[in-house]
């Protein structure tokens, strides 16, 4: 057995999750910064941005109930999961026509989530620079299909530039916080900014 398999073994969210039949051990990040901030509600239009495997996708779609709507973009292929509130679209999130693509969907959402990581490379800098892009892209995303109130909770690595990340956030949300879940790996950077009230391109905003 790996390394990495014996680790999971030994993981209690791995192993929750399989018991509870989540797809992945991400699933509890989202659930806490929900029952924290409470950015997903009933009814809500959710678009979920690099949803591979599913496990975001199964708690949105849990969380919105069957008057919500979720929709999930990946360019990895996506199992469906078999809900009348779920749609996928197999796209890269920076495809030029993804924003026209999602509005033929849902003309506005009320949340957008990513957990998008890009493939690792090893060199610290490089990777955490592809973070900060994935980061600017999905408030571009946002900019075209979010509606005014709505949030976004995105993944990004902490490190060099990440600050600009933050400022971008504030132009756009009365609140902006950065928290790690417990779920989160002690040993990894990743923390999650978490945008609430959004108003297109607002000069400023103030931490929660």
């Amino acid at each position: 057995m790996t390394r990495k398999f014996e680790e999971l073994k030994r993981d209690p969210y791995y192993l929750r999750a399989k018991r509870e039949g989540y797809r992945s051990r991400a699933v509890y990040k989202l659930m806490e910064i929900n029952r924290l901030f409470r950015v997903i509600k009933d009814g809500d239009r959710v678009l979920d941005l690099g949803s591979a495997p599913g496990g975001w996708l199964q708690y949105i779609a849990e969380r919105v109930g069957v008057d919500g709507l979720v929709v999930g973009v990946d360019v990895k292929p996506i199992k469906p999961l078999g809900k009348s509130n779920v749609k996928i679209l197999n796209m890269d999130i920076f495809d030029r026509s993804l924003v026209e693509e999602l509005k033929k969907i849902a003309p506005e959402f009320d949340v957008i989530t990513s957990d998008v990581s890009a493939n690792v490379t090893g060199v610290w800098d490089v990777d955490v620079a592809r973070s900060i892009d994935i980061n600017l892209r999905v408030l571009q995303i946002a900019d075209g299909v979010l509606r005014t109130g709505g949030c976004v909770v995105s993944k990004v690595f902490e490190g060099r530039g990440v600050d600009r990340v933050v400022r971008e956030f504030r132009k756009r949300f009365r609140f902006v916080k950065l928290f790690k879940p417990k779920a989160s790996r002690k040993r990894s950077s990743e923390i999650y900014i978490i945008g609430i009230g959004y108003m297109p391109l607002r000069r400023y905003s103030r931490s929660l």
